[in-house]
């Protein structure tokens, strides 16, 4: 089997239709939906960032000359950045559950999640552009392949088939 870097942009994919359902549930004033989305994101995000940090930064560091803005801790201080919006988007959604004016709160929360997007899409490119391609050309198949084998969140990860399972939305 000859794994390649960019087939982990199906996860990007995946994790793109989870928050569009959170903002959808939020547009519709489910707030139910709106949380399982936000949770189930949060759950794959979290384990795609520790990824590439515990497992595809040390090679990339190790091996790869990245371009400029393609420095490791570049990547690194975009996830952190990425943790502590969803943290703030997840303390936000509790507070709209006993808002008096739940459309000017939901109104809110979107707005604050467009700097976040921003930032999805930026550190997103970079890594197709950047780290995935590096990773392709230092590692061998085999390295490839052994480090596929560890990975929380492999291509069809575990969290988006429980979510769906559940019934909680389609994607």
């Amino acid at each position: 089997m000859n794994n390649s870097f960019d087939e982990l942009l199906e996860i990007h994919s995946r994790l793109d239709e989870l928050f569009l359902e959170h903002q959808r549930g939020l547009l519709r004033l489910d707030l139910t939906v709106a949380t399982a989305a936000l949770e189930a994101y949060e759950l794959e995000l979290f384990a795609h960032m520790a990824d590439e940090e515990d497992f595809m930064l040390p090679v990339y560091e190790e091996r790869a000359v990245p371009p400029v803005g393609g420095a490791a801790e570049i990547f690194r201080g975009e996830h952190e950045k990425l943790r502590q919006y969803v943290v703030l988007f997840k303390e936000a959604l509790g507070k709209l559950r006993d808002a008096k004016d739940l459309e000017k709160g939901v109104i809110w929360l979107l707005d604050s999640q467009t700097t976040f997007k921003r930032l999805q899409v930026h550190h997103d490119t970079r890594e197709k552009k950047m780290l995935y391609p590096l990773l392709d050309e230092v590692m061998t198949a085999k390295e490839s392949e052994e480090l596929f084998k560890k990975l929380r969140l492999p291509p069809l990860g575990a969290g988006f088939r429980a979510v769906k399972t559940m019934g909680v939305f389609d994607l």
